[in-house]
């Protein structure tokens, strides 16, 4: 079986088929390092398909009709055709997109914006990231405008002084205003890291690292947000210009003088 290269990227243990009926001796590999098997659904040739939640990735996996392999991946018909797209579509669009946003709003984030704003983005932020930092200026125009408010979930992985000063931010008694001053380049050559962060904001870091990992983010800034048809989507890295208006709405017209 080829899958041992995937199990150190298993991450949550809730094996909602498991308590429903016994699972195949295969998937317990999965589920006994922590992996989700969220669905079952018909494969070819006496087959049966599963979704799999490893580490915030939706994947498929198939076990044979004697239920002694396990095969990873997508599985292609003679048309070219996934033939679990569909089952690992509705489990990534329903219920993990759902799982995702209430995670992202356990998160301990730093609002930039709006209390009456009509859209709300979740974006994971490292304070060595410049590409965080151009998102934070590209947004102004929705931001300004009150439309959107972004919440900075921030973490420290890029340098080795990045959760120090994510630490400094997240400590300040005013972090919002602190974070402005710090994304306006204010701040962004003089805030010094805390060497010895307040155990409480130890671990508030370590809970939106741990989050980020849990939603698939592997890089930032990662952000998160809710389309025309309100399923929840996540862009890595800087959005490219295109993409801003999917993410925060129209772009705001500019008061007349």
């Amino acid at each position: 079986m080829k899958l041992i290269y995937l199990l150190p990227l298993l991450a949550f243990t809730s094996p909602i088929l498991a308590q429903q009926k016994a699972l195949p001796a295969p998937l317990k590999l999965v589920t006994e390092q922590g992996g989700e098997i969220v669905s079952e659904f018909a494969a070819p040739a006496n087959m049966k398909g599963y979704v799999a939640d490893f580490k915030g990735q939706v994947i498929t996996l198939y076990i044979t009709a004697d239920e002694q392999y396990l095969f990873t991946g997508p599985m292609l018909d003679a048309n070219g055709n996934n033939v679990g797209e569909q089952a690992a579509n509705d489990y990534a669009t329903g219920p993990k997109a759902q799982k995702d946003w209430q995670t992202l709003e356990s998160s301990h984030w730093i609002v930039d914006g709006s209390a009456s704003a009509k859209r709300v983005v979740y974006t994971f932020t490292d304070p060595n990231c410049p590409y965080c930092r151009q998102f934070w200026q590209n947004a102004r125009p929705w931001v300004d405008a009150g439309e959107v408010q972004i919440r900075h979930i921030l973490v420290g992985i890029l340098k080795a002084d990045s959760l120090g000063k994510a630490a400094a931010i997240m400590s300040a008694s005013n972090p919002e205003e602190v974070l402005k001053k710090f994304e306006n380049d204010n701040l962004a050559r003089t805030l010094q890291p805390l060497k010895n962060p307040p155990e409480h904001i130890n671990a508030q870091l370590m809970k939106n690292h741990q989050i980020m990992m849990g939603v698939g983010a592997r890089a930032t800034p990662a952000t998160f947000y809710h389309d025309a048809n309100g399923a929840v989507k996540m862009q890595m890295g800087l959005p490219p210009a295109p993409l801003m208006t999917e993410i925060l709405g129209p772009l705001p017209s500019k008061p007349t003088k």
